[in-house]
């Protein structure tokens, strides 16, 4: 595909080499995304303070190499991708706090942080740096651009050298892989990407998401990130180490959080707000767990996680449209689907209003934690009363205090009234979240009150992991809460920054 449309810019990254520049391209892109062929789409919105990264002509199928150490700062704002950037290894592209980056519809642009090189993107809560789509306000959608791709040399149960999947067959996939869980590759602190992943036409069940983590170590460093508008998943971790805190997945089309290939991380503090409008062909969950395609490698999955707050596609309080709560698209199915032989645990969360079950787990993966099989302690489902959930495959708690669940047939769910705002029985008040936790417009998880037993019945995550940050209803208390805030502070989520937005949309970005 060619575009003959010249990009009137008159900046260019200083200090930064660009090699490897491969102008082979091709026509075939998504069936939905036929658009793209409107050259009248490319860079239309770029003035004369762009900073293109990346020839304006690119494709999909244009690579362009950064091989000298390069800042992005605000003053050279926006920055612009276009088609494929690496970062090369032995090479550190660091983002100064409040730049926002671009990626451009027509090449589908992607961040790629090739294994060995290192991101420092290090912004503020005040000051947050800003991956997004290059259409101007009012236009811009999910699938515009391709997100931010991180590989490492961590282990995962694929081999060595694996190649990532999401890139064109028209370009070489970068690969990651290796034996050390301790690989840095840098820094992604309060950081917001929107608009970006997208599936791969020339690649079946390949695609790229929000944020793509490949065997990446437990030397990075990853906290404060909201992933909004995705095309595939927020999250997804393909093997590695690396460990993250305070995670917001924002009204995304696929998954919240997925994990492949023998991750083995540990995550706290995460929040999942889905909207029944916008849900992926593959099935949308919260939670999405395997070890692998086939569920028979011998080095499982083994992440942890703590202090998760999943608000599914049902509205308890009915301000959505009967349709949406009677029956939300079949596409949604659960809050944790857990298959594939995976062995996750997941601790102090809160799971509720989700379609089919709040959480389900394959018989494979229905095994000891002992023998590496899912843990799940200190947890609460809460399911609507209409959907759709086989007893063999849920579950209910809190049963007790410190119930651990047990994964059997006799579980039987309660049912919560899906449309109550509030009032015994309803989803508000058997999951402790206020009805301000289905606002799409400005959700808020933090609990009702301070009494409800989500903000007494949880386990120390600290005495789990000492990565944990102690999780007690209040500073110095002997209790423990459940769900990612608890009700007397935000507890490090800095939500007074200005880092989260619920807004993309109309967020004033320069061009």
């Amino acid at each position: 595909m060619k575009n003959n449309l010249k990009v009137l810019v008159t900046r260019v990254i200083a200090g930064a080499a660009f090699a490897g520049m491969l102008y082979a391209c091709s026509d075939q892109l998504a069936t939905d995304d036929s658009n793209l062929k409107d050259g009248s789409l490319r860079s239309a919105d770029v003035s004369l303070l762009a900073t293109p990264v990346g020839p304006s002509t690119a494709t999909e199928c244009t690579i362009t190499t950064i091989t000298a150490n390069t800042t992005w700062s605000p003053s050279g704002n926006p920055y612009i991708l276009y088609g494929d950037v690496r970062v090369a290894s032995g090479v550190t592209l660091t983002i100064q706090a409040g730049t926002v980056i671009r990626g451009d519809k027509a090449s589908r642009g992607t961040l790629t942080i090739l294994r060995g090189a290192r991101i420092i993107a290090n912004g503020t809560s005040t000051s947050p740096i800003v991956f997004t789509s290059n259409q101007p306000a009012g236009s811009r959608a999910s699938k515009d651009w391709g997100g931010v791709n991180i590989l490492g040399s961590a282990p995962n149960n694929q081999g060595a050298n694996v190649n990532a999947e999401g890139y064109p067959s028209c370009v070489t996939a970068p690969q990651y892989g290796g034996t050390n869980c301790a690989d840095n590759s840098g820094v992604l602190r309060y950081v917001r990407i929107e608009y970006g992943g997208i599936p791969q036409a020339t690649v079946p069940n390949s695609e790229k998401n929000g944020l793509t983590l490949y065997s990446v170590g437990s030397g990075t460093t990853i906290d404060h990130v909201q992933v909004s508008f995705g095309g595939d998943d927020a999250f997804e971790w393909f093997g590695g180490c690396v460990n993250a805190k305070y995670l917001i997945s924002y009204r995304n089309q696929d998954d919240d959080f997925d994990t492949d290939f023998g991750y083995s991380g540990k995550v706290q503090f995460g929040i999942a707000v889905r909207d029944p409008a916008i849900n992926d062909n593959s099935a949308s969950n919260g939670f999405e767990s395997d070890t692998d395609a086939d569920g028979v490698n011998a080095t499982r999955t083994t992440a942890r996680f703590s202090n998760f707050t999943l608000v599914g596609p049902y509205d308890p309080a009915c301000a959505r449209t009967v349709v949406d709560n009677a029956s939300p698209n079949p596409r949604f199915l659960d809050g944790l689907h857990l298959r594939r032989n995976t062995g996750i645990d997941v601790y102090n969360s809160i799971i509720t209003g989700w379609r089919n079950a709040q959480v389900y787990a394959e018989p494979s993966s229905i095994v000891s934690a002992a023998s590496g099989g899912v843990a799940l302690s200190h947890n609460t489902a809460v399911k609507p009363a209409n959907a759709l959930v086989p007893a063999s495959v849920c579950f209910i708690e809190p049963a007790a205090a410190n119930n651990v669940w047990t994964i059997s047939a006799t579980n039987i769910c309660a049912d919560a009234t899906a449309c109550a705002n509030g009032g015994v029985g309803s989803m508000v008040t058997n999951s402790g979240l206020g009805t301000a936790a289905w606002t799409l417009t400005n959700p808020s998880v933090r609990p009702s009150t301070a009494t409800v037993a989500i903000q007494t019945n949880g386990t120390n995550a600290n005495a789990l992991d000492s990565f944990f940050t102690v999780n007690e209803t209040t500073t110095g208390a002997t209790t423990y809460y459940r769900g990612a805030r608890r009700f007397v502070d935000d507890n490090g989520w800095d939500f007074g920054g200005s880092w989260v937005n619920y807004d993309p949309q109309n967020a004033p970005y320069p061009n």
